[in-house]
């Protein structure tokens, strides 16, 4: 009877609540464990509910570097197309799970949540931890990537690049040597200035996202395969499965913040084509695709956006817009796929600029790109 007694009272007192959508784990007792300091910080910095309040926070370094808009790296990962993150925030449950000592900072985990969608099914963003600190004897609020890389990681410059890595992991300074010539060589073609990019890597995409303060991340479910994301605000490439030479996202990096009026399709297409998508090749990805549109011929590439993923290796937008940029290349070289991308952002454009510069119109893509595709891969 005693047993039940306590687990009903546990049940009830699971969470404590400090106010609407924050609440911290029933055993973060403050008066036994020395941890009131930096779960009060956290929590008044997610009482602010906007990201200019919360600032004051938060250290003066990250801060600098990364903005006011943007120093809770956590924003870059989902976001909704809010401009505000601790305002987005509010409209979810945080639920603080632990304060742990971590060397000299404060480790503080949650999970982040928004209310049940249907019956049976959780709605768990992600869990994440952050860090606080003492920042000329104030304690503040840190990401957990720097922390991280000061702590587990070990770092490495080569040229224009800043690799950060598992300290296990036996570098390659040739593959190293050879992504930074590439960065060197794709500027001058592109017309477009360099600077130093931070490139963090590893085996698995589990052990990248712990790096950047992530137990979980919605839609990190299945095999573990090579991927990469870019953050070029901040000028920050992730890769993951790919070791030192995946120039894929650095292209984003460079490209991206002078070419904002380009299709999406052609951004992913130009990343394919000049720095492969998954670890492959663009050829390796239109023979698949080759294959499956010979075995559907429902598919019909008029309306070629409408279309996502093959399977969890190849995405239409990364395959397609590579074909696209491939073809445009071979006609015009770079200047032609320079003048693609400043055509437009909107799926008129994109159709439009295809007809311009390859001279195939919206209901012929069909029947050209299928026939074009069976003549290069069906030999």
């Amino acid at each position: 009877m005693r047993f039940l007694l306590l687990i009903l009272l546990v049940s009830c007192i699971y969470y404590t609540g400090f106010s609407a959508g924050i609440t911290t784990n029933y055993d973060l007792d403050t008066t036994v464990f020395d941890i009131a300091d930096p779960l009060n910080l956290w929590i008044d910095f997610l009482k602010t509910e906007d990201d200019s309040t919360g600032a004051q926070y938060w250290n003066k370094a990250e801060l600098k570097k990364y903005y006011e808009s943007a120093y809770f790296l956590a924003e870059n990962e989902l976001q909704f197309g809010s401009d505000n993150f601790l305002k987005l925030l509010t409209y979810t449950n945080i639920k603080i799970l632990s304060v742990r000592e971590s060397g000299e900072y404060f480790k503080i985990t949650s999970i982040i949540e928004f209310d049940q969608m249907e019956e049976g099914e959780s709605n768990i963003q992600y869990i994440l931890h952050v860090y606080a600190g003492l920042e000329e004897g104030e304690l503040k609020l840190f990401n957990a990537l720097g922390v991280s890389t000061k702590q587990n990681l070990q770092s490495t410059q080569v040229g224009y690049i800043n690799y950060h890595y598992p300290k296990y992991h036996d570098f390659n300074i040739e593959l190293a040597k050879q992504q930074n010539e590439f960065i060197i060589e794709f500027s001058k073609n592109f017309d477009i200035p360099i600077d130093t990019v931070d490139y963090y890597f590893a085996p698995t995409n589990e052990e990248i996202q712990r790096i950047k303060g992530f137990d979980f991340l919605i839609g990190d479910n299945g095999k573990q395969i090579p991927s990469g994301k870019a953050d070029p605000q901040n000028r920050i490439v992730y890769s993951t499965g790919t070791g030192e030479y995946y120039p894929h996202e650095i292209i984003h990096i460079l490209i991206n913040p002078y070419y904002p009026n380009c299709h999406l399709w052609l951004n992913e297409g130009l990343a394919t084509y000049f720095g492969m998508s998954r670890g492959k090749e663009l050829d390796w990805h239109l023979r698949k695709v080759n294959t499956y549109l010979q075995e559907n011929s429902d598919i019909d590439l008029s309306k070629m956006l409408v279309y996502k993923t093959l399977d969890q290796y190849t995405d239409y937008r990364y395959a397609l817009g590579g074909y696209i940029i491939k073809k445009v290349f071979e006609k015009g070289g770079y200047e032609e796929v320079k003048e693609i991308l400043n055509s437009g952002t909107s799926d008129d454009e994109f159709y439009n600029t295809v007809e311009k510069h390859l001279g195939v119109k919206r209901e012929n893509l069909n029947n050209y790109i299928r026939n074009d595709l069976k003549s290069s891969f069906n030999k």
